[in-house]
């Protein structure tokens, strides 16, 4: 009983308090929404190009361009088969699919269909090349099958082999990048959220002075002290919280179809994800206002007495 008053005391008091010293409390308040923003871009950034990623890997990682017409003969259904065994023999292989001419040209016109567009080849007799799609189990062994099929029995049948190694490494670096760069926005805008709500909690204890003193005279302890000061910052942590939330809420539906479209990311439209990332921001914008307003009153509450 003794601990739910002093806690409804607490709150009440920390709400006063935000409200006493409003301009300050605002200010503080719209620091953490604008951290807390960038901290939900960058996850939803970083969560989609990791989606980027795992789409490409699921894809065919190696495609072998086998030689043909117009400037070699074409492969025996014998050679084939040859090349065919050696390549699922190969460590790394999990699967091997011929792509002949014909199966590369139906391909070809079904990419122009999606787009609503019809493949005109002007009367021109156009001849693609057969290949070869590997999916190996695991994408890093993808430069291990290149160098076997460059090198091996069956080399002088490949005209040449393409990967995706290169664009997978690609958005590794674009995330690394996009990561640090974030990470150094977030510490910066953190260091700012820091310093507002510490100095919002210090002219809080200096603003009330006399009342601390008077509390101290009447025998309040410490702590029924500093809990209305440390409540009165974790609330700039809270309503900033809540209104990204609500933010980014408003913003999702414009959001979900470019994480399906750009990054192949259909589990982001889920709730689930919004949910993750909520409960993620609203523990950022707790812990932010609660350390700032606890450095606060530790180094401020002491002289003010």
């Amino acid at each position: 009983m003794r601990f739910a008053r002093f806690t409804g005391f607490a709150v009440v008091r920390a709400w006063q308090g935000f409200w006493r010293n409003a301009m300050m409390s605002l200010a503080a308040t719209a620091t953490v929404i604008l951290m807390l923003v960038l901290l939900s871009a960058l996850f939803i950034v970083i969560s989609g190009l990791n989606s980027g990623i795992a789409y490409i890997e699921s894809k065919v990682a190696v495609t072998v361009v086998l030689v043909g017409p117009p400037n070699d003969p074409e492969l025996t259904q014998e050679e084939l088969d040859e090349l065919t065994a050696y390549t699922q023999s190969l460590p790394g292989v999990r699967d091997v699919l011929y792509v002949s001419p014909e199966m590369a040209m139906q391909r070809l016109e079904q990419t122009y269909e999606e787009r609503g567009q019809k493949l005109d080849l002007g009367g021109a007799d156009i001849q693609l090349f057969a290949s070869m799609e590997i999916a190996p189990t695991d994408p890093n062994d993808s430069e291990s099958i290149v160098t076997a099929l460059t090198t091996g029995p069956h080399a002088a049948q490949i005209d040449h082999v393409t990967t995706k190694q290169e664009n997978v490494q690609k958005l590794v670096d674009i995330i690394g990048t996009i990561r640090m760069v974030g990470v150094i926005g977030l510490i910066l805008v953190g260091a700012v959220v820091l310093f507002m709500i510490v100095n919002t909690i210090r002219i809080a204890v200096y603003s009330r002075a006399n009342e601390i003193e008077i509390m101290r005279l009447v025998g309040a302890s410490d702590s029924f002290i500093r809990w209305p000061f440390i409540l009165e910052g974790v609330l700039c942590g809270l309503i900033g919280a809540l209104i990204t939330i609500v933010l980014v809420a408003m913003v999702w539906d414009p959001i979900k179809p470019i994480m399906v479209t750009v990054f192949q990311m259909p589990t982001a439209v889920s709730a689930q994800f919004l949910a993750t990332l909520s409960a993620i921001v609203l523990a950022v914008g707790l812990g932010v206002g609660a350390i700032g307003s606890w450095i606060s009153v530790r180094s401020n509450l002491s002289s003010a007495s």
